[in-house]
């Protein structure tokens, strides 16, 4: 029986120790810090067809992002971004120039994972409320209208980054699925591609 104890005994204090040895590597070099922080640059497309009817549905997206740890390699973080396609419509006596805002607040989870020296993968996914402004200008007219809304929405995403010291720059991909404008039978789903440049620390 007291040699079941030790055993006992030291096998807690093995797997305490080896707990806090690996709780110890992970604050010391997670895979992309303790929190990080980036800019990316993206080019963003909506792919309802009423949106691409409209001339709008393409344009460029800036984004700012900020992820802190809540476990090894788990992290919580905000996005939030800014885009603002534009358009012409033409009709039978007029032509009409279109324009979106769009202007992403995001909420994502992500996991990340050291796959060589230098070379960090990521994915994950969030929740996320997006306010849309959409207008129209008549061509030599005074007519102008314009209607704004928030949506509910979702997305999921993948990034391949270079970590140098403090540094990390790589590519994303986001795919993001909105509900539809209030009072319309259309959405603002869309995806994005491009590029990040960012800090760790």
């Amino acid at each position: 029986m007291r040699g079941l104890k030790i055993l006992f005994l030291t096998l807690v204090f093995a797997i305490t120790c080896s707990t806090a040895d690996a709780a110890q590597r992970y604050l010391l070099k997670p895979a992309l810090g303790i929190s990080n922080m980036g800019v990316k640059v993206n080019y963003l497309n909506f792919t309802d067809q009423l949106v691409e009817d409209f001339d709008n549905n393409e344009g460029l997206y800036i984004g700012f992002e900020v992820y802190s740890a809540i476990a090894p390699n788990i992290y919580l973080g905000a996005e939030i971004g800014y885009a603002n396609p534009t358009g012409t419509i033409y009709s039978e006596w007029e032509r009409i120039h279109t324009e979106v805002t769009f202007v992403p607040l995001e909420l994502n989870l992500k996991y990340a994972v050291q796959t060589s020296p230098g070379l960090v993968i990521d994915f994950g996914a969030g929740i996320s409320s997006n306010y849309v402004e959409e207008e129209e200008r008549v061509f030599g007219y005074f007519g102008h209208g314009s209607r704004d809304d928030w949506l509910f929405g979702g997305q999921f995403f993948m990034d391949v980054n270079f970590t140098m010291q403090q540094f990390f720059i790589g590519l994303n991909a986001k795919y993001q699925a909105t509900e539809d404008f209030r009072d319309y039978n259309y959405n603002y789903n869309n995806w994005r591609i491009g590029g990040q440049i960012g800090l760790i620390f």
